[in-house]
């Protein structure tokens, strides 16, 4: 008898564990398409228009022309307010543009 129950009872773990991950997944994906719609509209809204580059860039590139990579994505940081990641990745877009 107790064993019955010990395995009715990981089935309806198992089972509101499935949901919940299935409903996250969804979520996810909706939040994906959303990302994908907005990034398509900025595409069209920005092209045509002439944007201007960020004042610091121009610092930025003369300190990856230097090697300082690290005091790049610091000043990025800095200036922008970013996380590591987001400063990294920026410096290397900016370092991969040059």
């Amino acid at each position: 008898m107790e064993l019955s129950w010990v395995l009715i009872i990981i089935g309806v773990f198992l089972t509101t564990g499935y949901f919940f991950q299935s409903a996250s997944e969804k979520r996810i994906n909706a939040l994906e398409s959303r990302i994908r719609h907005v990034e398509k509209q900025l595409k069209q809204t920005t092209q045509g228009m002439e944007l201007t580059e960020p004042d610091v860039n121009e610092e930025l590139r003369e300190l990856l022309e230097k090697g300082k990579m690290i005091e790049a994505v610091k000043r990025t940081r800095q200036e922008f307010g970013w996380s590591l990641l987001e400063a990294k990745q920026y410096v290397d877009d900016l370092k991969a543009g040059q």
